[in-house]
């Protein structure tokens, strides 16, 4: 709130001001052209939040100047009020605060019944506690930080100094922090009047990663040991329960402990939580790893031996399994301690109630060629240690395999199929055999295999898992003796989803927790609906079985956020010509209302329409696409067009794009459909091993049609991509001369240097991505060498009629910069039009401004100069 504002007055007075120079003599106004000038009115809607009782609102206008402005404003009242710049804003749950943080003024916290706010400086970060009724906040205070906590309810204040760390427990009445000079740990008993208790202090290393367990009366953390000999830094564990009573504090000091910690050391593993805290509060898991002496011995000679598993570069980083982290565990007041991770199976997954665990070896099947390889799991009672294999060469992907919230059951999608591993029966059933549809995605066209359309998790009672087929959601019995279909989906030929946003437990984020949500179903389900009309919205999904639209519409209905203590709701409406609006709806409303319609001025300006078009390909398969008019549309008239390529891309008719100055793919399509361009985005459909005659028959079918209508300048139409789009781009205009100008971005262009190379980050080869994933050639260089030559661009390079912009990051890691140049220098040397824009330091995706600027420039001058025959202003031909 920057300066806090109560928009009232103001705003209805420059309404009437408004509304008095629309319209003079009852003449309807003139609509101008939207120029460059005019991108900066545009504004994005986002950062949605809905308060506890839904009688409030929150909502971000994100603009390209950078001057956001987040607004808070009542959901049936008139109230509202502005923040220009503030972030991490949120509602308490009990409804009666709201707070921000603004970069000049600090922390903001706003009194929804009085409306006062008050400013606090130097906040770091913030959280609300026990519903709201205590407000903790992390501050500056010169070098140091310091943790304050109000009591919202009466004023009463608790300071603690130079803090290093803290957590709150779940109910968030109990905290915990670290104190940074005098290295202590300390609890703090909110509702007992900021009772403190020093549990630990040492002058030792210092102590970090405070964990607490689910149900808030149980917590652990590290402490430093000190540095030795030997690589990397090593852990003492601590573990503190009975804190309603007198806190009991454990500890375990791996260069003491015999048995299995011998010589071992506690460590912090990359992207994993330290440490994890079992349901029943009595045992915690943490990650161990032999010792390594350290040893500076410079390498002479790299050994690349095609006999081990993975490539030399990732092999180094593994550098043997006893050397890498693996997971333990152990009962303090036992003092018990059984390492779950082996070096046959070192990589662990637990299961929800942290009694048994998932083991697994990526290295098993290796080496393959899959991106991720399929491994054998390993089933261990972490308290008798008796381990039993399950499941074999089971695909490891992230939606292949999940697990019950009791623990009780794994989930897994496996021969087209979900099955369900009961672990109390030790058996395997096949839930969706009886089902007699695919549940794998039936317009699959990569190599390898077909995904599951999904299974969001369990019914609460865990009597059913529920799983997706390509329309409707399924109730599967955990026996496999019953199923139920929610929805009706496939007769109305709309898509229903479980709203999952609304129920996606955040706590598992990082965690070596077997993901799986839970639903409970006497609560009813809220259920997306997309149709293949495009049209999309909402309904609820009744426990009776009936089923109540509360939106559906011909336009983008998304994304549905309901209030967390009522039955109101806030969900966004938009179009290609609908700039997004955010509606409220609760119970009592029988219409709902709108909160907030962005970029208003739009009214002013000259806008273009979309429409969705049909087209067959060459094997007579029905496929869609985006045509989006321009602005100026007149009936009779002819215009230039650019084709715009990906994969799939008709989902995006109603979606709303601002006029900007710069876009990653260098392809602002508003732009183009408000400076006389017709913009085409067809959907592709493959064949496998003929990705780039895919593309082809797809796109210039997709031109067909449009040509057809009478309204293209034939001699003048564009194609343009990036990535993949790039490779099509490339390859396209070497089967075809129908266009007069083309574009491709961090293209593919030469399919046997890129198969035989590896990514940019861990050494990978990129193989995988050719024989199961997008270029979609589905068999290896070797089977079908020539089929890989057919579909390069570079082989085909002397075939290229058309003038060809190339652009690529020097930095790329997905697709090397290089891929470019080959086309590039291959073109040089037939002496065929061609520019190749290479950008230092940028990556696949572009993130510079000034970057996307240039390039957005240069290549709206490279299609102003083929397709409408304007004159180069002068970054065409720059060097």
């Amino acid at each position: 709130m920057g300066n806090l504002t109560i928009i009232v007055k103001d705003r209805l007075l420059l309404f009437l001001f408004l509304l008095g120079s629309v319209s003079i003599c009852g003449q309807t106004p003139i609509k101008r052209q939207v120029t460059p000038a005019d991108y900066s009115q545009w504004s994005t809607l986002t950062a949605e939040k809905l308060a506890a009782d839904g009688k409030w609102v929150s909502y971000k206008l994100v603009y390209d100047s950078g001057k956001d402005t987040v607004f808070v404003q009542q959901t049936t009242g008139t109230k509202k009020y502005s923040c220009p710049s503030a972030a991490d804003e949120s509602f308490s749950r009990n409804g009666k605060w709201w707070a921000a943080i603004e970069p000049e003024k600090g922390f903001g916290v706003l009194n929804l019944k009085t409306g006062n706010i008050q400013w606090t400086a130097d906040v770091v970060s913030y959280e609300f506690l026990a519903n709201g009724k205590y407000l903790a906040l992390l501050k500056k205070a010169g070098l140091e930080q310091e943790l304050d906590i109000l009591n919202m309810e009466t004023g009463l204040q608790y300071t603690a100094k130079d803090i290093s760390e803290y957590r709150f427990n779940a109910d968030g009445k109990i905290g915990v922090y670290i104190t940074k000079q005098e290295n202590a740990v300390k609890l703090i008993w909110l509702e007992e009047a900021f009772r403190t208790s020093e549990i630990i202090q040492s002058s030792a290393k210092r102590f970090k990663n405070l964990i607490w367990n689910k149900k808030g009366n149980a917590l652990a953390f590290l402490q430093e040991l000190q540095q030795d000999e030997y690589q990397g830094t090593n852990h003492k564990l601590y573990f503190l329960n009975h804190l309603t009573i007198t806190p009991q504090l454990h500890n375990l000091d791996p260069s003491l402990a015999e048995g299995i910690l011998n010589g071992m050391r506690i460590v912090s593993p990359p992207a994993r939580k330290s440490l994890e805290m079992a349901t029943d509060g009595k045992k915690v898991f943490f990650y161990i790893t032999a010792t390594k002496v350290q040893t500076n011995d410079k390498e002479i000679v790299q050994v690349w031996d095609g006999a081990t598993p993975w490539t030399y570069p990732s092999q180094k980083t593994v550098e043997g399994w006893q050397y890498s982290s693996k997971m333990a565990v152990w009962w303090p007041e036992e003092n018990k301690i059984f390492k779950i991770g082996t070096d046959e199976f070192p990589k662990t997954q637990l299961m929800a109630d942290g009694n048994y665990a998932l083991n697994h070896n990526p290295l098993q099947y290796e080496p393959q060629y899959e991106f991720v390889s399929p491994v054998d799991y390993v089933l261990t009672d972490v308290r008798t240690g008796k381990s039993k294999k399950i499941l074999q060469k089971q695909i490891r992907k992230f939606d292949f395999i999940k697990g019950s919230g009791s623990g009780n059951f794994i989930n897994y999608f496996k021969e087209k199929h979900w099955w369900v591993y009961n672990r109390k029966l030790d058996s395997h059933i096949n839930l969706t055999l009886p089902l007699g549809i695919p549940i794998d995605e039936v317009d699959y066209d990569c190599g390898g295999t077909a995904p599951p359309y999904g299974s969001p998790g369990w019914s609460a009672d865990e009597k059913y898992l529920i799983v997706y087929d390509q329309y409707d959601v399924w109730l599967l019995s955990a026996d496999g003796k019953s199923r139920k279909r929610l929805t009706r989906g496939r007769e109305k030929h709309i898509q229903y989803r479980i709203a999952e946003d609304n129920y996606t437990d955040s706590q598992l984020i990082g965690s070596a927790v077997l993901p799986g949500n839970k639903f409970d179903l006497s609560n009813g389900l809220l259920i997306e609906a997309f149709g293949d009309d495009k049209s999309s919205g909402y309904c609820y999904w009744h426990p009776d079985g009936s089923i109540k639209s509360m939106v559906y519409k011909d336009l983008m209905i998304n994304p549905l956020i309901k209030a967390w203590q009522s039955s109101s709701y806030i969900y966004r409406e938009q179009s290609f010509e609908l700039s997004p609006r955010l509606m409220f709806k609760s119970e009592k409303r029988k219409q709902p209302k709108v909160l907030i319609q962005t970029n208003p001025q739009q009214n002013h300006f000259e806008w273009g329409h979309s429409e969705l078009i049909s087209y067959t390909n060459s094997k007579g398969t029905p496929l869609q696409g985006v045509l989006y008019y321009p602005s100026n549309f007149q009936k009779g008239k002819q215009y230039p067009m650019i084709v715009n390529i990906y994969e799939k891309q008709s989902h995006i008719l109603h979606h709303y794009f601002n006029p900007e100055g710069n876009a990653a793919d260098a392809f602002p399509r508003t732009n183009y459909s408000l400076d006389g361009y017709l913009v085409l985005y067809p959907d592709i459909t493959y064949e496998v091993g003929e990705p780039g005659k895919s593309a082809t028959d797809c796109v210039v079918a997709a031109v067909k049609a449009v040509t057809a209508k009478g309204i293209v300048e034939e001699e003048h139409i564009g194609l343009t991509g990036a990535s993949f789009g790039g490779y099509e781009t490339a390859y396209i205009v070497s089967q075809t001369n129908i266009f007069a100008a083309a574009i491709a971005g961090c293209p593919l262009t030469d399919f046997v240097s890129q198969y035989l190379s590896l990514d940019g980050t861990g050494g990978t080869p990129r193989m995988w991505r050719y024989e199961s994933q997008q270029q979609r050639m589905g068999a290896s260089l070797f089977e079908n060498y020539q089929g890989y030559i057919e579909n390069s661009p570079v082989a085909q390079a002397a075939k290229i009629n058309t003038p060809l912009l190339l652009w690529s990051g020097l930095e790329d890691t997905m697709v090397s910069w290089t891929q470019g140049l080959e086309l590039h220098l291959a073109l040089r040397r037939l002496q065929k039009p061609n520019q190749f824009l290479v950008y230092p330091g940028e990556n696949h995706s572009f993130l510079k401004q000034e970057t996307k600027n240039d390039l957005t420039q240069r290549a709206k001058e490279w299609f102003d100069f083929y397709l409408k025959e304007r004159p180069c202003i002068g970054k065409l031909s720059s060097n």
